[in-house]
């Protein structure tokens, strides 16, 4: 469920630029004096296969597929053209629950704090960490099954990344990312809007809660994505 990729320094300010206005930061402190920045946002477009974060629930019908209406939600502004997956039915624009807020700032978010604050108890040794983690929220999306049902299921989709820089590194260094993207979950549209998308909503969280899992089992292990991109200069 976790894949790991490096994203180099190149991209730096246009990802610090992208995280402006969604930044959500918090300095975890552990019992012991670590400290560390933990910053909840929406993954900048280029740092998520040029595609832009979904800040509420999008729903893409049929009409929309028919329709060619999904092309927006892809950063074509960064000059990248169009691509292949621009025809991709995940990839279209749909439409935007406003009732549905995207929900990793509050739901993922702090609790992965507490699970990063357990870590540092216990590893950190009192270290201030300089690089930040940054949890990025990259894709949540209720998209039809099949264009040609009458009456189509709708898949849930949710994915998360994490992106840190190593201890020791700078502006130019890269970043090493990690995606969390759960099996998607399936049902009929009006099942899952009933009483208020609350299927979405339980749904979301089992998700959400895979991931946490995901994070508190690599964060022990001595060769972890965490472990290693934490790891103070010289241990």
């Amino acid at each position: 469920m976790m894949n790991k990729l490096l994203i180099t320094g190149a991209l730096s300010l246009t990802f610090l630029t992208g995280c402006a206005g969604n930044l959500d930061s918090h300095k975890v402190r552990a019992d012991n004096g670590s400290t560390l920045d933990v910053a909840t946002i929406f993954a900048p477009a280029d740092m998520n296969n040029n595609r832009y974060a979904d800040p509420k629930l999008r729903e893409v019908s049929p009409a929309h597929s028919s329709a060619g209406m999904g092309l927006a939600v892809l950063g074509a502004a960064l000059g990248g053209g169009i691509s292949s997956g621009a025809f991709d039915k995940d990839s279209y624009k749909g439409s935007s629950i406003e009732s549905m807020p995207e929900p990793t700032a509050r739901y993922l978010g702090p609790k992965a704090e507490v699970k990063i604050r357990d870590w540092l108890n216990k590893n950190g040794n009192g270290h201030a960490y300089t690089q930040p983690l940054f949890i990025a929220a990259a894709q949540w999306s209720l998209v039809y099954t099949d264009m040609s049902a009458s009456n189509s299921n709708y898949d849930l989709t949710y994915r998360v990344k994490f992106y840190k820089r190593p201890e020791g590194g700078n502006m130019l260094s890269a970043y090493v990312v990690s995606e969390c993207a759960p099996t998607h979950a399936t049902a009929q549209l009006s099942d899952w809007k009933a009483n208020g998308y609350a299927k979405v909503t339980q749904e979301t969280q089992k998700m959400m809660d895979a991931c946490l899992l995901e994070l508190e089992n690599q964060l022990p292990r001595k060769n972890s994505y965490l472990h290693c991109l934490m790891a103070p200069a010289g241990l």
